[in-house]
């Protein structure tokens, strides 16, 4: 078992593993970047099929820059995982999946994906919060510091998903600070059409959906529900789930579209917590749990109605209003000395969103251009009740933002992209105590209400130029803010503000051939005022260093061979405080994914995906000195599909080699992942 007078092995053997696993990839990476493409693929001179739908430079994407147009226009770093993508990789979850892309580290609690979180370009503890989740333009990230739920999304109603690394507050305003993933659903098929599918895993794992849909002339409509089970692999580590959604939308006429989406969520699972250090090397040990009696549950219901219509002269306009009323019920720190209803905590959570946009589409010269104009209004009312600890934390919040973002080309070479946020924010919060009144009466006792209110701006600009057909130059410069979430306000320092940042991005994209193409992008990132979470003083407070976050991200994408797709990613993050020079915690240094399918036969497809992380510090260990790191780890996921007619079946293995690791640790409470497991099940598409 580990104790810190191992630490400098351990640390050892960590670079041991380090070295090798990047001995493999930086070599593989730099053979395809730099050598010249017959050099490379001497054995094959047509490219494959379906090389052009699995590569990302043709890619359209909408959420950069709220416009839809090509990645290779767009100057950020930018991945599309397409419904494709999904369906041949060897992930069977949402946060597995992002979590193989470059910079997005997995921070996951029990193992599944309701309390996970992906953190993009280095935001460590603050991943929950920095990195913004959008669901079909809605956002997933509630007032609070819970991490926004990805088992509300399951994979097979996943149309595409986009990750935009770096800031994005001109387009999303507060929390799109690392980065933004937006999740888009599938929209009704042209005919009715509908799948079955069941699975089967270890720790007792069941997950069954079905879904249908179809379209007449004008209306289209989709359908879809599940379950899912399992006992976990940790002990009280279950988790239950079952969903319910559907859409509607409706062709007014030509140029005029109107559709309502609803969402319902119920689910319940253990909240094991942590194991102490000594107890992560040990396979039975680090199953257990000190909170065998600490569990929740909740109901989520989201609804977002939209409309888009084609105004000719005015542009296009569209128009978004969302709702969601989030209950959740809880139990930490159980006791029996005391009834369920004294100790069972809740949350209550009502939040309204309406937005506008319009597009207009005009020419400068010759030179086609495109503006867009927007209004976002968003408004929460917030409930805490911890009647384990006497309190009741109330919260209502109203946020009004205007933004602008236009882009067009220059020169036959030279687009451009620049815009600009105006947002105010206002904030009304009570503190109430819970009173003894003797005889047995407990009754909430109002505390003194407080404001707080900001104006925040944000600005983005950025420039991509073509040096030829298949090599684009990008820079950027963006700012973004964050503001404190409504637990952080309620144990704040008086003097609490936003944190801003400013980033500045250098990229290239290229396709060196008709079976290779490769991103590398340089960022530099300064953030001010940073809200972190004061473990010793039990408070939240903005740091008074400045972060620093830089770093590379390099991909490459390949078809060796007809029926064999590679890929390969490598992050190097260098995040810091700049006065102390401390590292940032669970920011790892290096960080690099690998992935092969093979087509072995028409039918017949192997997907396999190692990752590997670098070594962490502890997410409570600021100094850098007072708690032991978090170890790095090489996991490598391998699945395979078979298809016969209407009949999709599918097995893999998680974990291959068994590897013991943790994503997450503070003050040494290590959160540990499962050990190899194995699934298998069935589709059926009719």
């Amino acid at each position: 078992m580990r104790h810190r007078s191992d630490f400098i092995q351990l640390r050892e053997v960590a670079i041991i593993t380090e070295h090798f696993f990047l001995s493999l990839l930086i070599p593989w990476l730099m053979i395809c970047f730099f050598f010249k493409p017959h050099m490379v693929f001497a054995q094959d001179e047509q490219p494959p099929a379906n090389t052009e739908a699995r590569f990302e430079m043709e890619e359209v994407v909408v959420t950069a820059t709220g416009l839809e147009d090509e990645i290779r226009n767009i100057p950020k770093n930018v991945t599309v995982i397409t419904a494709e993508d999904i369906e041949q990789s060897s992930s069977n979850n949402v946060v597995d999946l992002l979590s193989r892309e470059a910079n997005v580290n997995l921070q996951s609690l029990f193992g599944h994906d309701s309390s996970a979180a992906v953190d993009i370009r280095g935001q460590g503890s603050a991943a929950a919060t920095n990195v913004l989740v959008l669901v079909d333009g809605f956002r997933l990230n509630p007032p609070d510091l819970s991490r926004p739920d990805f088992s509300a999304v399951p994979l097979g109603q996943i149309e595409r998903i986009e990750i935009i690394r770096g800031a994005n507050s001109v387009l999303y305003g507060n929390g799109a600070v690392g980065g933004v993933v937006n999740i888009i659903t599938k929209d009704a098929p042209e005919r009715t059409a509908g799948i079955l599918t069941g699975s089967h895993g270890s720790f007792d794992t069941y997950n069954a959906r079905a879904s249908v849909g179809g379209r007449t002339e004008r209306l289209g409509y989709t359908i879809n529900g599940g379950y899912y089970d399992t006992d976990g692999y940790r002990e009280n580590g279950f988790y239950r789930r079952s969903d319910v959604s559907g859409r509607v939308g409706y062709d007014v006429g030509a140029a005029s579209r109107i559709s309502l989406t609803t969402t319902f969520t119920s689910d319940a699972q253990g909240f094991p917590g942590g194991v102490p250090l000594e107890a992560t090397d040990n396979r039975d040990l680090r199953r257990q749990t000190r909170s065998p009696n600490d569990e929740g549950e909740g109901q989520d219901l989201r609804l977002l109605a939209s409309g888009l219509s084609d105004l000719n002269a005015v542009g296009e306009l569209t128009v978004n209003l969302g709702y969601r009323n989030r209950r959740s019920d809880f139990i930490l720190g159980f006791t029996p000395l005391k009834t369920i209803d004294e100790q069972q905590s809740h949350i209550f959570e009502e939040t309204a969103s309406f937005d506008v946009f319009d597009r207009k589409d005009f020419l400068i010269g010759d030179r086609e251009q495109t503006l867009r104009v927007g209004f976002n209004w968003y408004y929460s009312d917030y409930v805490t009740e911890r009647p384990d600890q006497l309190t009741r934390k109330n919260s209502r919040l109203q946020s009004l933002a205007v933004f602008a973002l236009g882009q067009g080309a220059v020169t036959e070479r030279l687009t451009y992209n620049i815009g600009g946020r105006l947002s105010t924010y206002k904030g009304k919060f009570r503190t109430d105590d819970l009173v003894d009144f003797g005889g047995g009466e407990q009754r909430w006792v109002n505390g003194d209400p407080f404001d707080r209110n900001w104006n925040n701006s944000a600005v983005d600009a950025g420039l991509v130029y073509m040096l030829n057909q298949n090599l684009r130059l990008f820079t950027g410069y963006a700012t973004s803010y964050r503001i404190p979430t409504v637990d952080e306000l309620a144990l704040a320092v008086d003097d609490l503000v936003p944190q801003e940042g400013q980033h500045m991005d250098l990229g290239i994209r290229a396709t060196l051939s008709e079976k290779v193409e490769t991103a590398l992008t340089v960022f530099y990132v300064v953030t001010e005022n940073e809200i972190f979470f004061d473990s010793i003083n039990n408070i939240n407070s903005n740091f008074e260093e400045d972060t620093r976050r830089q770093g590379i991200e390099l991909d490459v994408r390949t078809y060796p061979w007809p029926n064999v797709y590679l890929w390969g990613n490598y992050t190097f993050m260098d995040a810091r405080f700049t006065g102390s020079e401390t590292v940032v915690p669970l920011v790892p240094e290096h960080s690099a994914s690998i992935g092969v399918e093979w087509r072995i036969i028409e039918p017949l497809l192997l997907a396999v995906t190692g990752s590997y992380v670098g070594e962490k510090f502890d997410g409570n260990d600021f100094s850098n000195s007072e708690f032991a790191k978090i170890d790095p780890y090489t996991v490598f996921d391998a699945k395979v599909t078979y298809s016969w007619r209407k009949f999709r079946f599918f097995g893999g293995i998680n974990n291959i080699f068994d590897t013991l690791y943790e994503t997450v640790a503070f003050s040494e409470s290590y959160f540990t992942m499962p050990t190899r497991n194995f699934y298998g099940g069935l589709e059926w598409n009719f």
